[in-house]
């Protein structure tokens, strides 16, 4: 499921890649309001259905790319079942952070960043070094995250900064 998600988000990062628009931001509304982001570039959005631990979820990931990188805002409405079992939406939030250190190859580590701090993974994609910065939020209703991810070597720390700060979790 995660895996899938991280390969939806780097096969858009590279079907996008031809076009290389300047940072051009503008605010989104994302999931009817839930969430507003200020995207670097005119977004795309895909959702998928996915199963965790025997619950259906549907996934939206909202991208913009910007050069070689992609800016990313993900949203997975929790279950009512889920909803109502906080052990159950904590165990599915940690499984999605931790996927994202699985994914790059890095090491997760033992404490995981607390729900709506930003975090940095170094790690490798099959293009080479490459980071990630991102906030993950769990709600009652959901699970959002906010990713930048590109190249290490020229990842634009103020562009992800900017972005990170602009997504707003309304509910």
């Amino acid at each position: 499921m995660v895996v899938l998600r991280f390969a939806l988000i780097m096969l858009l990062s590279g079907l996008l890649a031809a076009c290389s628009p300047t940072y051009d931001w503008r605010e989104m509304p994302i999931n009817d309001g839930a969430i507003s982001a200020y995207f670097p570039a005119k977004p795309i959005t895909q959702a998928r259905d996915l199963t965790f631990s025997g619950h259906e979820l549907s996934f939206t990931l909202t991208s913009a790319p910007v050069d070689d990188v992609l800016f990313t805002v993900a949203y997975a409405a929790l279950p009512a079942p889920m909803q109502d079992d906080a052990a159950a939406s904590k165990a599915f939030a940690d499984a999605v952070v931790q996927s994202l250190y699985r994914n790059l190859g890095a090491e997760v580590p033992q404490d995981l960043p607390a729900t709506g701090q930003p975090f940095m993974i170094e790690g490798m994609s099959p293009q080479g070094p490459v980071r990630l910065r991102a906030t993950v939020w769990l709600t009652e209703h959901a699970l959002i995250e906010a990713l930048v991810t590109g190249d290490s070597a020229t990842f634009p720390e103020a562009e992800a900064d900017e972005f990170l700060r602009g997504v707003k979790v309304a509910r």
